[in-house]
């Protein structure tokens, strides 16, 4: 389990960066919430302020799937 959550947290942190780098969206690596409905032990969260419009949102939502997928290859 302990090399799962490390190659999980690596694959995170790279996107966590490369999203910054490339997009400049801030995200963050977090452990899950209980509230959380994703059965892995961390994730990224994406904070929005008040002062951001939903197409801010959007393109942020946008830029992270990018990164993601070309991450993960896909």
């Amino acid at each position: 389990m302990l090399n799962f959550l490390v190659s999980i947290l690596i694959v995170l942190n790279v996107v966590h960066l490369q999203v910054l780098k490339e997009e400049s969206v801030f995200v963050v690596v977090s452990k899950r919430s209980t509230l959380d409905k994703c059965r892995l032990p961390v994730g990224i969260r994406l904070f929005v302020s008040a002062g951001h419009s939903e197409s801010d949102v959007l393109k942020a939502s946008e830029s992270l799937k990018r990164v993601t997928a070309s991450v993960l290859g896909g």
